[in-house]
């Protein structure tokens, strides 16, 4: 485990393998949606080399796309746009190697929809700095089916920790298909956007049509209604994961909803959407009530989940805020 992170650590923050075998740190540079396009789809066909046996095809259907915070603000616009294509690249891909078994294939997918999750995150160094990704640099991992990086981060993981990933790392050969996720939990996940897109049985390369099976638009998950002073204020739960914090949060991520009060704290409530169950879970890690019952805290850093009731739930915050929770059940 020790030796996997810091081959990722090396390979992250210092550069060390480059394609040439240039151990120099190379020049500042940043992602663009090319390079998003190109590493997804050859992440996709490299892994259904590796998992498809006999005339069974497999390929993930789940990505998780790691970038350095300023990598993520300056494409963040695009992933709707770019992911279309990333599908429709799939499909082609998946139609030309099955079209090599002239008897038939076995091609159905593992999962129901593909899923991807973009996060703007950073390592900890052991001494007590923080070491971003390296600019322009990304990691993808990839599974079968759904893994969710942020759940993982807060504990709620539903899988099991030796989950099968595919681990590929920018201008890397590295690429350990059985990796522990604990050996990724070490970063902090600034902000994370997740899509979600219908499998198409007859994998259509028309991005029109792709787009159209999405179902993670901006209607969003759920939404989160409260008052500050004479203003309705209405926040839409666009990520699967999401902090509630009070006036003194800093963050400035999609997945933070920022209530301006004094009363409420940092991360005082944290919000899931478990798309496996179909289900919304709280915890709370400041004085909370949930429909009038107060919520147990979580404590020493760990989420203690409860259930979140989908539609006209009321929070209570520290006996001052009252949020009114309700699912958008169009997308459930």
């Amino acid at each position: 485990m020790g030796k996997i992170i810091e081959t990722l650590k090396k390979i992250i923050l210092k550069g060390a393998i480059e394609p040439d075998g240039d151990t120099k740190k190379p020049k500042v540079s940043k992602v663009t949606n090319k390079v998003l396009l190109q590493e997804l789809v050859t992440h996709f066909e490299q892994s259904m080399e590796e998992l498809s046996v006999g005339r069974r095809l497999l390929y993930p259907m789940s990505f998780n796309i790691l970038m350095h915070p300023d990598d993520y603000d300056e494409t963040k616009e695009s992933f709707p746009f770019v992911l279309p294509e990333v599908i429709s690249q799939f499909y082609a891909s998946i139609k030309k190697e099955k079209n090599k078994y002239l008897n038939g294939v076995n091609y159905a997918p593992p999962a129901t929809y593909w899923f991807f999750q973009f996060s703007a995150c950073r390592f900890g160094e052991k001494d007590g700095h923080e070491g971003f990704l390296e600019r322009g640099k990304i990691i993808t991992t990839g599974s079968l089916t759904t893994f969710d990086i942020q759940k993982a981060q807060s504990g709620g993981v539903r899988s099991e920790a030796n989950i099968h990933l595919s681990v590929k790392c920018q201008n890397s050969n590295t690429n350990d298909n059985n990796i522990n996720m604990d050996a990724l939990l070490g970063m902090d996940i600034l902000s994370e956007g997740t899509y979600k897109f219908n499998f198409d049985k007859n994998m259509n390369e028309d991005t029109n049509v792709i787009n159209a099976a999405s179902t993670t638009q901006e209607k969003g998950w759920a939404t989160l209604r409260w008052s500050e002073g004479t203003n309705n204020m209405t926040y839409t739960m666009l990520d699967t994961y999401i902090d509630v914090s009070g006036s003194t949060e800093t963050r400035k991520a999609r997945n933070v909803c920022k209530i301006m009060s004094d009363s409420v704290a940092v991360s005082h409530v944290q919000i899931r959407y478990d798309q496996t169950t179909q289900t919304f879970q709280l915890a709370a890690f400041a004085k909370t009530r949930l429909n009038s019952r107060e919520v147990p805290l979580s404590t020493g850093g760990a989420p203690d989940w409860v259930s979140l009731p989908k539609f006209n739930s009321k929070l209570f915050l520290n006996d001052a805020v009252s949020i009114v929770f309700n699912a958008n059940d169009e997308m459930l």
